[in-house]
């Protein structure tokens, strides 16, 4: 002990920590932690109003998270870093990138300009998984050229503004959407929109 049970594929609430005893059963768990926590519930449904009296309205229609959505995110470089790039021609983005159910990664497409153009990235897969067993995170890296009018800026000694984003797709070809707001939930689960990072070349 400890013992943590694994459930690859499936939401990390999903896999138990501190595992002391297994129950075999023909139906899902009745805690607490199943049945009300990870719920995905309707964008007008709010803790106050409706998540406060148990059982909330239209529990039909909050389904219980078992399997995460595609996802990815830039890891490098950090949010709000500050780079001297005087002379520089191009620019590199490296992240990782993951999708539930154990469904691959099949690409990854960056952006520096906020998601108004994407260049699909070079992955990286050190293990070949089978088909709907693809368990670990894919990583992802591409060096894009800045635009050349960033180049002339910083040779002026000018900070130019980096928006850098991506966006997974996976072999059920869904991919992140770009905005939070169309299923916006009151747990949080299941957000999976652009995440931006914003970096300044100086």
């Amino acid at each position: 002990f400890p013992v943590r049970a694994v459930a690859p594929g499936h939401a990390g609430a999903r896999q138990c920590k501190w595992l002391h005893k297994v129950i075999v059963s023909d139906r899902e768990s009745q805690k607490s932690w199943q049945q009300k926590s990870y719920r995905g519930f309707a964008p007008d449904i709010t803790f106050e109003g409706d998540l406060a009296h148990w059982p909330p309205p239209r529990l039909d229609q909050a389904p219980i998270v078992q399997e995460m959505p595609v996802q990815s995110l830039v890891c490098n470089p950090p949010q709000n870093t500050v780079i001297g790039a005087k002379d520089a021609t191009d620019f590199t983005v490296k992240g990782v990138a993951w999708s539930g159910g154990g469904r691959k990664i099949e690409r990854i497409d960056v952006s520096l300009d906020g998601g108004k153009t994407f260049t699909a990235a070079e992955l990286y897969k050190p293990i070949e998984q089978g088909r709907n067993q693809n368990w670990a995170w894919t990583q992802f890296s591409k060096t894009l050229p800045l635009p050349e009018e960033m180049q002339n800026r910083l040779k002026r000694g000018e900070s130019v503004q980096l928006d850098i984003t991506s966006k997974a797709m996976n072999s059920d070809f869904n991919v992140q959407p770009e905005r939070m707001e169309p299923y916006w939930n009151a747990r949080g689960v299941c957000i999976n929109h652009w995440y931006h990072v914003n970096v300044t070349l100086d």
